[in-house]
């Protein structure tokens, strides 16, 4: 009889380490060595689950009595200080627009010195030039211009340019220019301005063939050309008339 009740005790004493390994999420090789090996396995559960919790219990001991070293708070790693950055051509133009030469043009140079042949920088700064009256850097800077988009903004530039040249006195300049333009392109408003510069440098007669022979193009133009270009034929008419007066 006492020998069942010993056997008893033992069975619950085993399952009751079973739950506990199962409780604590101990290694389930543990479950086996308990079931397994009655009543050995249960007591050296028991042995190292005791000398587990000392350990531990030790270790935080060790842990408290070590003084805590605080830290400094830690700082974010310095961020580079932001560079303004460079004022943008639409600032400038907008500049330009106000008449803000002088402040325009320095925006353009630092573009340029950025980017060396920005055809748009090269553009606004030649137009401040000459405005600022320093019209033979301007002219260097529109042969700048040149050399790389003859065209741009639609013949707007070369037509500033031949302008400038003839506010230095290259007037024959500009009407070489303007000739190179008229064969390319036979616009009448270039054919106009290639007049122009005929007129003020003295070649009257010539101006006159240059107009004469506008109206003749515009006469066999399409009618739709015609009615595009209505303007510049009643502005020739009347150059050709005051010619004729003159």
């Amino acid at each position: 009889m006492s020998q069942l009740i010993l056997h008893g005790l033992i069975l619950a004493f085993s399952f009751w380490m079973v739950a506990d390994c199962l409780r604590r999420r101990q290694n389930p090789l543990w479950v086996l060595a308990i079931l397994l090996l009655q009543p050995y396995g249960a007591f050296a559960y028991v042995v190292y689950v005791k000398w587990s919790e000392r350990r531990r219990a030790r270790s935080g001991v060790r842990a408290a009595a070590e003084p805590i070293a605080f830290s400094a708070p830690s700082r974010p790693s310095p961020r580079p200080l932001a560079v303004e950055p460079l004022a943008t051509l639409e600032v400038a133009d907008q500049l330009e627009e106000q008449r803000r030469f002088s402040e325009a043009s320095h925006i353009y140079r630092r573009a340029l010195d950025t980017t060396k042949n920005d055809p748009r920088a090269l553009h606004g700064l030649a137009r401040c030039l000459i405005e600022l009256e320093q019209a033979r850097e301007a002219i260097d800077t529109y042969e700048a211009l040149m050399a790389i988009d003859p065209r741009y903004r639609n013949y707007t530039a070369a037509l500033e340019y031949a302008e400038a040249l003839h506010r230095v006195g290259r007037t024959l300049d500009a009407a070489g220019l303007l000739e190179g333009m008229v064969e390319e392109t036979g616009r009448l408003n270039h054919r106009l301005a290639l007049a122009h510069y005929h007129e003020v440098g003295g070649q009257t007669a010539r101006a006159r063939i240059v107009l004469e022979g506008a109206l003749a193009a515009y006469a066999s133009s399409p009618a739709p050309e015609q009615e595009a270009n209505r303007r510049w034929h009643r502005r020739i008419s009347d150059k050709l008339e005051s010619l004729a007066a003159g």
